[in-house]
């Protein structure tokens, strides 16, 4: 396995998930766990469709990780936003010869950086798992610091919820003291996660592969891989990567067969991801974002949506 986990935005490069379970699912705050000598708060927006108003939704999503404990508090901020794609659950986690859990205990916060051990089925082995924040100033940005180019190539810029909400005005700029935070993922080594929200509904592993490769209808390139996992390595699994094309990035995706069920999973790759900080190099991904960042798109979104 290779790559970084499957996050489905379009930005550049093999299109990752910054973190796992970083959302919540209910209005009301979740806290799990206690403590609080260290904290960090991550703000992201997310869409969905509100049936009752057949229109768009959005929301606010603050998580607060502490020593310790994760809370979370999520916001209707255009009509009301469906939960249902959201997923704070345990992890079941699947590597090579390995299975465990990635669960919401004994987190440890060390300034922007986030601990979760995961921890191996009936043993006391645990495999380390963190993410380390990297702040981006945001004052004064406006969303034409983002060019679109051709093709992923020779896209520049830094993308931002302005790029996501193209009715709020191009003058609009982030205030003083706005930040983004980009994750950087570091891991023992490369693992699958999953839980009951992520069932498919496909009978079988080989159905799963059929419909993630026609997952576009254009004509990009993609590879499919199966390998084992899990204890012994008995539980059946599979990629399938979708190269860049034309301006679009790469997209993964990838499924696994477990307890006579089809999950689609999350993966992340051994050793430290390298995500793009650099704008002049490339496109960097600010859409994770401090209270003050958040607090302006929040005014925004309301005022032009």
């Amino acid at each position: 396995m290779n790559g970084s986990m499957n996050k489905l935005l379009a930005i550049p490069a093999i299109v990752s998930l910054t973190t796992l379970a970083l959302i919540g699912c209910e209005e009301e705050d979740g806290v799990y766990g206690s403590g609080s000598s260290s904290k960090i708060t991550l703000t992201t927006f997310a869409n969905s469709y509100d049936s009752q108003a057949s229109a768009s939704a959005t929301a606010r999503i603050d998580e607060t990780y502490r020593t310790g404990e994760r809370e979370i508090r999520t916001r209707n901020i255009v009509n009301n936003y469906s939960n249902q794609s959201l997923n704070t659950l345990d992890r079941t986690v699947l590597a090579d010869n390995f299975e465990g859990q990635l669960e919401n205990k004994d987190i440890e916060v060390d300034g922007r950086t986030v601990k979760r051990p995961i921890y191996e089925k009936n043993s006391n082995n645990k495999l380390n798992y963190e993410t380390t924040y990297i702040k981006r100033n945001l004052s004064g940005l406006r969303a034409n610091s983002y060019e679109a180019g051709t093709n992923i190539a020779n896209s520049r810029g830094i993308i931002t919820d302005l790029n996501n909400y193209p009715n709020i005005p191009s003058t609009a700029e982030f205030p003083i003291g706005s930040v983004c935070y980009i994750p950087v993922v570091k891991s023992d080594r490369s693992f699958l996660a999953f839980n009951d929200k992520n069932k498919t509904g496909y009978s079988s592993l080989n159905k799963w592969i059929d419909a993630a490769e026609a997952r576009f209808n254009d004509d990009r390139g993609y590879s499919t891989s199966e390998f084992g996992v899990g204890a012994g390595n008995r539980q059946k699994a599979a990629q399938v990567t979708f190269f860049e094309y034309r301006n679009q990035p790469a997209y993964q995706y990838n499924g696994v067969e477990y307890d006579d069920d089809i999950y689609e999973a999350n993966y992340v790759g051994k050793g430290v991801t390298n995500p793009n900080t650099d704008s002049l190099r490339g496109v960097v991904d600010c859409t994770i974002v401090n209270d003050v960042a958040a607090d302006f798109l929040e005014r925004e979104i309301k005022r032009y949506y």
